[in-house]
């Protein structure tokens, strides 16, 4: 058998080289291929294969790992971190905010807009109600007006129209009652002006001056010490009734108005009716008031000047403070006043009467809200049945109406003023 002669080396490497690598040298240069290829940094300890794997691999592929390996040096010299990948739209998102940011300021701005247009409609709507308000307080003086004349025009019309040369002779009873008032303020002003710091004295007080505040206020004695200002309005009041608005018509003279008096008197027997009466004496007394002016003017200043007389004489007896020409004229004022409201009352077809009760000692008399007015302040509850002290100021009772007729329908003008004892 022939002997074969043995292969030499180089032709050993030579076959290496010409026949395919093997299946697991493929597979470990693909392996070193993707891994240099990938993104994510290979780790120290897969780059670096110890000595041990580094034999091996020579031992099995003396030439294809060296390939491999310089391939990864070459393209992976240094591990790199990986960047970030930018998420798709990122600059979209920015430009959607910005639009977002854009419309809210555009509905911010039309709120506002509307915010305005409604500021404007409630100004308007308050300028409107306001407008509304001031017509209504207008129309509604206006009725007030009609309405007044309308009373006016049926009260000229049951009085026949009208009194002498075409002149009214009924006025409302509002106008009594405003004219009471003020001369009863007028009087308590007065009263407080010259006597709130005075005393009251009755030691230096003659006999004649103690009857006759016996007669005009018979519970003086008890007031003194205890309602100083009220007893003074008392016999002031009490004055201005008894010389003013008790006679017959102010300014004639006693024995003038007697006869008068006792004419209608007279002639009340031979009337059908009260009204009949009524209507004469208010004709009668409104000729005097017109056509006699001036012989009414002569008798009306001695009364005054007699009653001005009498009020000094009786309070420098009593009080500390003396008459002056102040105090006298604001006197001279308030009587003045009082005369001018009792003509007018006379001249009424209806019955006007002055009221102011009598308060004696020895009897009580209790208030009656109906017809009086309690100055203490109190309610009129709490004052049922309580007893008065005095009487500070008069009212005004109407008997009949605008045509003097139907006399017993009574009506209270103005209430009395009282003062009630405490409890």
């Amino acid at each position: 058998m022939p002997h074969s002669p043995k292969p030499s080396p180089s032709s050993n490497r030579r076959r290496n080289l010409n026949q395919p690598p093997s299946s697991t040298a493929t597979t470990a240069a693909t392996t070193a291929l993707t891994r240099a290829l990938s993104p994510t940094p290979i780790p120290r300890s897969s780059s670096l294969a110890t000595p041990s794997s580094r034999n091996t691999t020579s031992n099995l592929h003396p030439t294809t790992p060296s390939r491999t390996s310089s391939l990864s040096l070459s393209r992976n010299p240094s591990p790199s971190p990986a960047r970030p990948k930018e998420e798709p739209g990122h600059y979209n998102m920015q430009d959607s905010s910005e639009d977002e940011l854009s419309a809210l300021q555009q509905e911010n701005l039309l709120l506002k807009d509307d915010i305005n247009a409604l500021d404007a409609q409630n100004t308007l709507l308050r300028d409107t109600l306001r407008q509304v308000k001031t017509d209504h307080m207008q129309e509604l003086a206006q009725l007030q007006d009609q309405i007044r004349g309308l009373k006016e025009f049926v009260s000229k019309s049951g009085n026949g129209g009208a009194g002498i040369n075409g002149s009214e002779q009924t006025t409302s009873d509002e106008v009594f009652e405003e004219g009471m008032g003020k001369l009863g303020n007028g009087l308590q002003n007065w009263v407080l002006v010259y006597w709130r710091r005075s005393k009251i004295d009755l030691s230096h007080a003659s006999e004649a001056t103690l009857t006759e505040l016996d007669r005009l206020v018979p519970t003086y004695r008890d007031l003194v010490s205890t309602a100083k200002i009220h007893l003074l309005q008392s016999l002031v009041s009490r004055l201005l009734t008894e010389s003013i608005f008790n006679t017959y018509f102010v300014g004639l003279s006693p024995s003038e108005a007697d006869k008068l008096a006792e004419a209608e008197k007279s002639l009340g027997t031979y009337a059908t009716s009260p009204e009949m009466m009524s209507q004469w004496r208010s004709l009668t007394l409104a000729i005097l008031q017109k056509d006699a002016s001036g012989k009414l003017q002569r008798e009306t200043s001695t009364i005054v000047d007699a009653l001005v007389a009498k009020v000094n004489r009786l309070l420098d007896e009593i009080t500390s403070s003396k008459s002056n020409d102040a105090r006298d004229q604001g006197l001279r004022s308030l009587i003045a006043s009082a005369v001018d409201l009792s003509r007018l009352l006379a001249v009424q077809k209806a019955v006007f009467a002055v009221h102011m009760p009598q308060v004696l000692p020895h009897q009580q008399i209790m208030f009656d809200a109906g017809t009086m007015e309690d100055i203490g302040g109190e309610d009129e509850e709490g004052l049922f049945e309580r007893e008065i002290s005095c009487v500070t100021f008069p009212g005004i009772i109407k008997r009949g109406d605008e045509t003097g007729g139907h006399l017993q329908f009574r009506n209270v003008i103005s209430k009395a003023r009282v003062l009630c004892c405490p409890e």
